[in-house]
């Protein structure tokens, strides 16, 4: 196969150099610069590092796909209760139902003003701290 390439000055100054210590002619040296790349280059373990980060990234967007809405509610609570009694303390189980009826909305919405579309959630029912079992 024959093949024409226009080089940088710096990738043209690495072929000259590697013919020139090779003494060889440059389309000599740049055959066994680029045998030498692909012989360095673990395509599988590249491939597996990726799916790693892919897989890495995708447990963290269900991660914060569960969690981010009763952290909002929360915030969202405490500061509405603050507010209306001048503390925060309150019982767990009036919480935790108004944390779930408000923190999906208040997630959604955050999401929608980001134009980020929410992932699909677990098909798993989930057991709450206050005995309640909801499908998610």
């Amino acid at each position: 196969m024959t093949l024409t390439v226009t080089l940088t000055t710096a990738a043209d100054e690495i072929v000259t150099t590697h013919a020139g210590r090779r003494g060889s002619t440059a389309e000599a040296a740049v055959e066994d610069l680029i045998r030498r790349g692909a012989a360095h280059v673990d395509w599988r373990e590249i491939r597996e590092s990726v799916e790693d980060i892919r897989s890495t990234a995708i447990d963290t967007l269900a991660a914060l796909e569960v969690l981010a809405p009763y952290s909002l509610a929360t915030l969202q609570l405490l500061a509405h209760w603050a507010a209306r009694t001048g503390t925060t303390k309150l019982d767990e189980v009036s919480y935790a139902q108004e944390a779930r009826a408000v923190g999906r909305v208040a997630w959604e919405s955050h999401l929608a003003v980001l134009a980020i579309t929410p992932q699909a959630r677990p098909t798993a029912e989930a057991k709450h701290h206050d005995g309640e079992t909801e499908a998610t």
